[in-house]
């Protein structure tokens, strides 16, 4: 499957390089930025598979898009470009959600190579992601529905299979689902 890309580079002639570079090897380019703004705007507008930023432009440097960017939630991967190795520029990056660095000047097999190891990383740091948030959001779905059925219990003087089986019921017969009606027995102590 081709990957989307924004390329964002204040240097014209590094811009066109990468930009024919990556169409050569099957990328498709949403769009060219030469400057910090710009590429706020054509990562919020197109939201690329992947936004190659450089740090040192014009306007914003590439930091200050991811932080602009992590602030809108923005959640694709971000690649720096940069040709300074400094480990403060690179820590700053790190906490706005880039993925990673290439140093500049960059050699084609290397720069796709990295971008696609980059872009897998990135992809299982999201898939990872989801299935934690999952795993909580059922967890804590659980805990509500014994909360309500222990109130239930002790309220009716019912079993759990009879606590569970009326909380069935009433979700069907009134639609809505298991979760919010447990929160509303949590919220009241009663049964609607």
């Amino acid at each position: 499957m081709r990957k989307t890309v924004v390329v964002a580079e204040d240097d014209s002639l590094i811009r066109m390089d990468l930009v024919e570079m990556l169409k050569e090897n099957e990328y498709d380019v949403l769009g060219e930025a030469k400057d910090g703004l710009e590429a706020v705007e054509l990562a919020l507008r197109h939201t690329p598979d992947i936004l190659l930023l450089d740090l040192k432009m014009p306007f914003l440097l590439g930091t200050n898009v991811a932080k602009i960017l992590k602030e809108k939630e923005y959640k694709n991967c971000i690649i720096m470009l940069t040709a300074y190795s400094v480990e403060n520029y690179i820590k700053e990056a790190t906490e706005y959600d880039v993925s990673g660095y290439l140093i500049k000047p960059l050699d084609e097999k290397i720069l796709l190579s990295q971008m696609d190891l980059l872009y897998k990383n990135y992809s299982e740091k999201i898939k990872l992601k989801n299935a934690l948030e999952l795993s909580e959001r059922k967890l804590k779905e659980r805990k509500m529905l014994e909360k309500a059925k222990g109130i239930l219990m002790c309220k009716y003087s019912l079993t759990e299979d009879e606590a569970y089986t009326k909380i069935r019921k009433i979700s069907m017969e009134k639609r809505i689902s298991i979760c919010q009606l447990s929160e509303i027995i949590n919220t009241t102590g009663e049964l609607l």
